[in-house]
């Protein structure tokens, strides 16, 4: 059965090529005079008046731009980025940090720069407890500032408008010293307690010591045996006959300087190293001195650290 059906379905669809096929014979012969017309026309178009002539393009007017140098980084004048010419970045492993120019070979010898580094210290406190009158309850607290020449005086609640501080409170107490021994051991401190308003803390003053901030300071001398000194911080920038320098990086421990110095016709800075000089007494500078014990202030009258 299924032979026969598929059979007849091969007939069908043969028939219905045929039909096909004599149908499209029948059009194209019924249409050959329109082919005809078609295969006589011309293909390309005919150009009738002026012929074309093609006008020149307009010239734009443009102004030549130059670009602008590029700006040195944070880091120092030598650390310039361009597109095309990065600065050659050099690593001082006796200093542990990066430069722009290669470090000085110690080998050479020499005050670097004419500059000598006289000591590496932390910059103190703007505020300083000096010492207190009074009695308990009633006491009367001295401080002096590098800002200003006189002696502050001051209670509790006070503020020192110009520094951006205020007393906030002030006592005088025994305070234990740590020792070997196993007795206890007690020292009379004057501790002042301020409110820094640049950092939003709060700051305690001890009559005992100074109090040192953690920015650091160099001590920088011109000339061998010169007189000429200056503290400066990192970034901090000066220039003399020579050139502008800039103080990089400062080093506490061990202690140490890099300066960066720009001379006038050289496109890119030197850096070198400083370290301390020796002093007069064998002690070397950046070296922290030792700290004496400061006497007991009395109950009343004036106390305050011994030079």
């Amino acid at each position: 059965m299924s032979a026969l059906i598929k059979s007849g379905y091969d007939k069908l669809l043969a028939a219905g090529a045929l039909l096909l096929l004599a149908a499209s014979l029948g059009w194209v012969g019924s249409h050959q005079s329109v082919i005809a017309a078609l295969r006589s026309q011309a293909v390309a178009a005919e150009l009738t008046g002026v012929a074309y002539t093609p006008s020149a393009p307009r010239r734009l007017e443009t102004n030549p731009a130059v670009w602008a140098r590029p700006e040195a980084q944070s880091h120092g004048s030598g650390w310039l980025y361009e597109v095309f010419t990065p600065p050659v970045i050099y690593y001082n492993t006796l200093a542990r940090s990066f430069a722009v120019t290669p470090p000085l070979n110690p080998a050479d010898g020499g005050a670097p720069f004419g500059l000598e580094l006289l000591d590496v210290k932390l910059e103190p406190y703007r505020l300083q407890l000096v010492g207190y009158f009074g009695e308990p309850g009633d006491y009367l607290a001295a401080f002096v500032s590098a800002n200003q020449a006189e002696t502050l005086l001051a209670r509790s609640g006070r503020r020192f408008e110009q520094l951006g501080l205020s007393l906030r409170s002030f006592d005088v107490k025994k305070v234990e010293v740590p020792h070997d021994d196993a007795r206890p051991v007690y020292d009379v401190a004057a501790l002042a307690v301020l409110f820094d308003e640049q950092s939003g803390t709060e700051v305690v003053l001890d009559s005992r010591t100074r109090k040192l901030t953690d920015t650091p300071l160099a001590v920088l001398r011109w000339g061998t045996g010169g007189s000429s000194t200056r503290t400066l911080r990192e970034g901090d920038t000066f220039t003399d006959g020579n050139g502008s320098y800039r103080i990089e990086r400062i080093q506490l421990d061990p202690p140490e300087v890099v300066v960066a110095r720009q001379t006038p016709g050289l496109p890119l800075p030197e850096s070198r190293v400083l370290r301390p000089v020796g002093k007069d007494g064998g002690q070397i500078a950046g070296q922290p001195a030792k700290a004496g014990k400061f006497a007991t202030p009395p109950k009343t009258g004036l106390a305050h650290n011994p030079p």
